[in-house]
């Protein structure tokens, strides 16, 4: 396990002594009717600190429906083949859910994470170096055309990539949660058990490229040619997991400051599937020099595809911790700390053009971020 992954877990650790050590048996209502509540819908009302401090813990945890929407910037770790670490991307994450006066309610929750999208990245100026015909349009590195100038460099230029960390994770939950009755200093606990489907998905590329003297017209003539190759090796892992949660959430308020604390420990099983592709783009010019025109081109696509899919168990879970400061009667926002665990068998890959791809192995996965939020009636 690298540093990355203890420092990770230890600020989980940490973030989770909100959390008290003693929980009291209550009295759950698992089956209460949803709409057994009856809110005055002024949500945006001005807020009477002087009501708040006579409120009790009860009075002050909201029912009905409510929402929330969270935007992080998230540290995700990178494989073990490219040597630990990690690297920062945006996450989005939903919460819309209602509690009734019964204590029971439900949660659903949505997160989304479209990055990081690390790569190395250098630029290969071609044979021929610029076509004056061109309007600069795009050159899609796995389709090149012939001979189109790239945009950004003003010359026919393969942008060659390596992927360091390249992934992406997706997120949806369905929960039945409870809401027990306060503790002696006003803390309030609300367990929750529910299904969870999650997707994080890694991408792996590899490109190279080379120059010989090779003929791909036919028929071949008696002179040489120059010709130019790009090969692309890229390898998509989706790990597909979907199982059960627990969890609960624990919450107290002081003056017009909500602080909470969150577990959830996740099993579920990993159905993953894996895709290999091997493309090579060969063009010819028309002289064994520099000087010459393209005269063809010929791209194999793809000339190697592995489809494969495996089972595994995938252990883990998630600790949030925040803030929450009421702006008015019903709409606060909040600030705080999330911390993702996929412990083992997340599966990633490095991969190197030609049929050998490289290596993939069994990883675990640490996302650790920073949020900023609304909630409305939460």
């Amino acid at each position: 396990m690298s540093m990355f992954n203890q420092v990770c877990r230890l600020v989980a650790i940490l973030a989770l002594a909100a959390i008290p050590s003693t929980v009291y048996g209550q009295a759950w209502h698992p089956f209460a009717d949803p709409m057994e509540f009856d809110p005055d819908y002024q949500f945006f009302a001005p807020v009477d600190a002087d009501y708040l401090e006579e409120l009790s813990p009860r009075k002050r945890a909201h029912v009905g429906f409510f929402g929330a929407y969270d935007r992080g910037y998230t540290l995700v770790s990178r494989s073990n083949q490219e040597g630990g670490g990690g690297d920062f991307t945006w996450t989005n994450r939903y919460e819309v859910g209602f509690m009734n006066e019964k204590n029971s309610g439900w949660l659903f929750t949505a997160r989304h994470m479209g990055g990081p999208n690390v790569y190395y990245q250098v630029g290969q100026p071609r044979i021929n170096l610029y076509n004056a015909n061109d309007a600069g349009d795009y050159l899609n590195p796995v389709f090149p055309s012939i001979d189109r100038n790239d945009p950004l460099t003003g010359e026919r230029t393969y942008i060659l990539a390596d992927s360091l960390n390249v992934a992406s994770f997706s997120s949806l939950e369905l929960n039945k949660t409870w809401r027990m009755e306060p503790y002696r200093y006003g803390g309030i606990l609300e367990p929750l058990v529910g299904l969870r489907y999650s997707n994080f998905q890694d991408y792996s590329i590899n490109q190279e490229y080379s120059r010989s003297l090779f003929q791909i017209t036919s028929p071949l003539p008696a002179a040489t040619f120059l010709t130019e190759t790009l090969t692309t090796a890229d390898w998509r892992i989706d790990n597909r997991m979907f199982g059960g949660q627990l969890g609960a959430r624990y919450f107290n308020h002081y003056g017009r400051w909500t602080l909470s604390a969150e577990l959830r420990a996740l099993a579920m099983g990993n159905w993953r599937r894996e895709q290999q592709r091997y493309v090579t783009t060969t063009t010819q010019y028309s002289s064994a020099s520099s000087g010459g025109t393209v005269a063809a081109q010929e791209t194999s696509w793809p000339n190697y595809v592995v489809p494969k899919q495996t089972t595994s168990f995938v252990p883990g879970f998630e600790i949030r911790t925040e803030a929450a400061y009421q702006v008015t009667k019903y709409f606060d926002i909040r600030g705080g700390i999330d911390f993702v665990d996929l412990a083992s068998n997340i599966r990633r890959a490095t991969v190197n053009p030609g049929p050998v791809f490289g290596v993939a192995g069994n990883n675990s996965v640490q996302m650790l971020g920073f949020t900023f939020g609304l909630t409305l009636n939460r």
